[in-house]
């Protein structure tokens, strides 16, 4: 809300962060503050000091993607609260800044890309995955188009940054519009219908990392020989 901030902090999960709505959001990583813009992705490495807050008119509002379940798992997690409300940081450059992926620019290579589907993945500039537990992408599905049935053995959560249609996940059939989440459990079918008069653009978050590390990937229809 408005002047309102998170007391500074870092932990060893790695966090990245999916700007909903708002304008005046801000986060701050190991003294480094970069502005919230609707659509962007911000990261949070572990074991980074970082802070949240909000200035001006209206809420902010972000999906928090973290891996604190793998921590039921692994008893390693540790949280540590600074001495200050507020970690000292200065502004700088969000769409220069290695921890944040503006949506302005992800849109950009979503829209050049051929096809009716496309998924970009959200990559660090040296082409690796954003962690190694958690990664993500955008994906683009254009006026009464759909995505490729997939069945493969990583999780996910959606949510839709533009556009209506509905999903299947299994048996399931899920209508969704703009603003709206779901999840996508392991191993389960699923495909993308646009409904719309407009492009739909999705954003996704998914355990891809940490299962392919651990050689359990698996895509229906692909000999799984070749990922191990």
């Amino acid at each position: 809300m408005p002047n309102e901030t998170a007391p500074a902090h870092r932990h060893v999960a790695f966090a990245m962060r999916f700007i909903v709505e708002g304008q005046g959001g801000f986060t701050a990583v190991h003294g480094k503050r970069v502005h919230m813009q609707r659509g962007d992705v911000i990261l949070t490495p572990t074991w980074n000091w970082h802070d949240h807050g909000k200035d001006g008119d209206g809420p902010m509002i972000w999906l928090d993607n973290l891996d604190l379940p793998l921590f039921r798992h692994f008893p390693v997690h540790f949280v540590e609260h600074f001495k200050e409300p507020r970690y000292p940081a200065e502004d700088v450059d969000s769409e220069e800044s290695p921890i944040v992926f503006p949506w302005k620019g992800m849109k950009q290579t979503l829209d050049a890309k051929e096809g009716k589907w496309w998924r970009e993945r959200y990559l660090r500039r040296c082409g690796r995955d954003v962690s190694l537990t958690l990664g993500g992408a955008a994906e683009r599905l254009d006026v009464g188009a759909e995505s490729p049935a997939l069945r493969e053995t990583t999780s996910a959560i959606y949510h839709i940054i533009e556009g209506q249609g509905y999903s299947t996940v299994g048996d399931v059939k899920i209508e969704w519009k703009r603003g709206d989440t779901f999840c996508l459990p392991s191993w389960m079918r699923y495909q993308h219908f646009n409904t719309s008069d407009e492009t739909v653009y999705l954003y996704r978050c998914d355990d891809l990392p940490q299962i392919r590390s651990l050689g359990f990937y698996r895509r229906e229809g692909e000999d799984i020989e070749s990922y191990v």
